[in-house]
């Protein structure tokens, strides 16, 4: 047997099944976390900026994590997979295979971003008003009558950070 062979076919130790199983189901935990925030966050997005709501915060990520879901989804199955199947050589070798398709759908979705993003901004997006451009890395908030964009405008006069502070002495805290 080649040495591969011996490596997959080898029990493991009742302190690395232990390990494995918990570090399996953190990656789970996580990957579903990450997979349902992100569906609700950027979907949900990408849903509003196509069915023409009222108004929409939109950020060029939104496309690039709704274009990445379908990675997180395959990795959160293939763990669930590995721990409820035995290892062995066709499985690993399966999944090696199946990386290099991960890969390559991932470096695709780095290219696509940048024109679906724009194609978003300029097509969809180009029935609303824009209210500030805060920088290219950050989110711009879209509104379909230019009158809305006074509510995330920043009002000093009305910030009450800018008052004196009220002092407490010791006597103003006892319950009476």
């Amino acid at each position: 047997m080649s040495k591969r062979k011996e490596l997959f076919t080898k029990e493991m130790t009742l302190k690395e099944r232990v390990k494995f199983f918990l570090a399996s189901f953190l990656l789970v935990s996580v990957l579903t976390s990450a997979l349902i925030f992100f569906a609700n966050i950027s979907g949900n997005v990408i849903i509003d900026v196509f069915a023409g709501a009222d108004t929409v915060y939109y950020s060029w990520r939104d496309v690039f994590f709704v274009l990445f879901l379908p990675v997180i989804g395959y990795c959160d199955v293939f763990i669930l997979l590995f721990l409820f199947y035995p290892w062995t050589y066709r499985i690993v070798k399966l999944w090696f295979n199946m990386i290099n398709v991960i890969t390559g759908y991932a470096i695709l979705i780095f290219i696509l971003t940048i024109p679906l993003s724009l194609y978003i901004s300029f097509f969809p997006l180009g029935d609303y008003h824009s209210c500030g451009l805060n920088g290219p890395f950050s989110g711009v908030h879209y509104v379909k009558d230019r009158k809305m964009c006074e509510q995330f405008e920043y009002h000093p006069e009305n910030d009450k950070s800018g008052a004196t502070p009220t002092s407490l002495t010791p006597a103003d805290t006892k319950i009476k």
